[in-house]
C-alpha cells in the first residue's frame, strides 16, 4: 500500500527485511495467537461486564446468556412494528399534493427509504416531518420525529467505566438538553448500590438558612459523576459542563438554558449535575436548569435538601420527580433509619406520581397524578414521611418490579396522564413548571 503521510510500510516481502528482525517483529504466526488470546480475553470482559450479573451481588442474569445481547438487535423493528400506521394519503409522503389531489399514490418501500436518507443527508430536519403521519400519537416514535431536536454529542467510549449520556440541542427553544443513560452495566448497579451517603463541599455560594459548609449525597452517584481523574485532575460533571456550554454558544448563542433528563440511575445522575450546573453561572443567566426525572432514586440527604432548596427559591433549579406509584427504584435506597432530621434521605423537587391505566372503559376511571412538593419539615413529620414512602409500602408484586420499573410503563403513565389532565379539576394539571 501507499503512505501518502510520508512515511513507509512493510509488505510481505518485508518479512525477510533486516529492518523488520532488527524491530523483532513477532512472526506471523506467534502474532495471530497473541491476538486470538486477547480477542478471547477481551470478549469474555465484554460480556461479562455488559450483563446484569454479579457474582457478589445479584444473578439475575448470567454472563453467558447471549439472548442478553441478541434481544438488543429487535429493538428496532419491534418498535416499528408496534407503532407504524398506514398512512391515508401517501401523497404527502412528498410533500405535494398537487399531482395526487385524490391521494391514492403508493410508494413503495424502496422508494421511501430513499426519500428519508435524501432527507437526512440534506440537513434539513423539517423535511422529515411526513413521518408524523406513520405513528401512532405519542408514542416514542411519534415524539422524537416531531421533536426539532438534534443530538450533537453522544459519549460511549468507555461504557466500562465510564456513566453514559448524550447531548442534544433544540434551536427553537433555544435550550441544550443532557440525558443520562439509565444502570446497565454492572459498574452502573455497583454505583447504584453504593448508597451510603458522603459528604462533600457545598457547591452553593450563597447564604442561606440551615446552610452547611458539606452536604450529604449518595456516595455511588457522586463518585461515578465528581470523582476526580488521575489524568486530567477534572471529573465527569467538568467534561459535560465544558461541552454544553461549548455547543449551547457555538449552535444557539449565549442565550440557551440547561435542561437534563435521566431514567433510573441516569435520573439521579441528571439531578447531581443539575444540582452543580444551578451554581454555574453559565447555565443560569437565562432561567433555571430544568430537571425531570423518571423512577430516579434518592440523590441526597436534608442538607443536600436544604441546598436544593435555596437554589430553587433563587430561581437557579427546577426539577420534576415523575415515578410509578408502585415502582420500589424510585423509593430507595431503604429509608427507614432515624436520625436527628428525620430519616437519612431527603427527595427534593416536585414529586409526580403517576396511577396505572385502568384502560377505555373502567367503572373507576383512570387515576390523575398526584403532586407532592418535598419541602422542609420538622424531624418527626419528616421521619413520618419517609416511612410512608418507603420502599416496602410502595412494591408491586415481585415478578412485577421489572416491567413496573421499565420505560414503556412510565410511557404508558404519561401518555394517560396527559389525557385525563385535559378533564381533570386539579389547577396543577394545568400548569407549567414554571408556573
Amino acid at each position: 500500500t501507499n503512505a501518502p503521510h510520508g512515511g513507509y510500510t512493510l509488505g510481505d516481502s518485508a518479512l525477510d527485511d533486516p529492518v523488520r528482525r532488527q524491530l523483532k517483529f513477532p512472526t506471523t504466526n506467534r502474532r495471530g495467537s497473541a491476538l486470538t488470546r486477547q480477542l478471547t480475553t477481551r470478549i469474555t470482559q465484554y460480556r461479562e461486564e455488559h450483563a446484569v450479573y454479579n457474582k457478589g451481588m445479584i444473578g439475575f442474569i448470567n454472563a453467558d446468556d447471549y439472548d442478553t445481547f441478541n434481544g438488543a438487535e429487535n429493538v428496532g423493528a419491534q418498535l416499528m412494528r408496534m407503532s407504524i400506521i398506514p398512512p391515508d394519503k401517501p401523497s404527502s409522503f412528498l410533500g405535494d399534493s398537487s399531482s395526487d389531489p385524490e391521494g391514492k399514490a403508493t410508494m413503495s418501500e424502496n422508494e421511501l427509504y430513499d426519500y428519508m436518507t435524501k432527507c437526512i443527508e440534506s440537513r434539513e430536519p423539517d423535511r422529515l416531518d411526513f413521518m408524523t403521519d406513520f405513528f401512532r400519537p405519542h408514542t416514542v416514535s411519534w415524539t422524537m420525529v416531531k421533536s426539532k431536536t438534534r443530538i450533537v454529542w453522544l459519549q460511549d467510549w468507555f461504557p466500562i467505566k465510564d456513566p453514559i449520556y448524550g447531548i442534544a440541542v433544540d434551536k427553537e427553544k433555544k435550550r441544550v438538553l443532557v440525558v443520562f443513560r439509565g444502570a446497565i452495566t454492572r459498574p452502573d448497579w455497583g454505583h447504584a448500590l453504593d448508597h451510603a451517603l458522603t459528604h462533600t463541599r457545598n457547591p452553593v455560594k450563597g447564604d442561606y438558612e440551615g446552610r452547611t459548609n458539606t452536604v450529604k449525597l449518595h456516595r455511588g452517584f457522586y463518585r461515578y459523576l465528581l470523582r476526580t481523574r488521575k489524568d486530567t485532575k477534572t471529573c465527569k460533571y467538568d467534561e459535560i459542563a465544558n461541552k454544553v456550554y461549548e455547543y449551547g454558544s457555538k449552535m444557539i448563542g449565549e442565550d440557551f438554558t440547561v435542561t437534563v433528563n435521566g431514567y433510573s440511575l441516569g435520573g439521579s445522575l441528571s439531578m447531581l449535575f443539575g444540582f452543580y450546573a444551578s451554581t454555574d453561572e453559565r447555565f443560569t443567566k437565562n432561567g433555571p436548569v430544568k430537571i425531570f426525572t423518571y423512577g430516579a432514586p434518592y440523590m441526597g440527604g436534608h442538607t443536600f435538601g436544604d441546598a436544593f432548596r435555596h437554589q430553587e427559591r433563587s430561581r437557579k433549579v427546577q426539577c420534576a420527580r415523575f415515578f410509578n406509584n408502585n415502582d420500589v427504584a424510585a423509593h430507595l435506597p431503604v429509608n427507614l433509619k432515624m436520625t436527628k432530621r428525620g430519616s437519612p434521605f431527603m427527595p427534593v423537587g416536585i414529586d409526580v406520581k403517576l396511577y396505572p391505566a385502568r384502560g377505555q372503559i373502567s367503572c373507576f376511571g383512570n387515576r390523575s397524578p398526584a403532586f407532592r412538593y418535598n419541602k422542609k419539615l420538622p424531624p418527626l413529620k419528616s421521619y413520618l414521611a419517609a416511612l410512608k414512602l418507603n420502599c416496602f409500602l410502595n412494591m408491586t408484586w415481585p415478578w412485577k418490579i421489572h416491567s413496573t420499573h421499565a420505560l414503556p410503563e412510565l410511557q404508558k403513565r404519561l401518555v394517560m396522564a396527559v389525557q385525563v389532565a385535559k378533564n381533570a379539576e386539579d389547577p396543577l394539571l394545568h400548569k407549567t413548571l414554571d408556573e
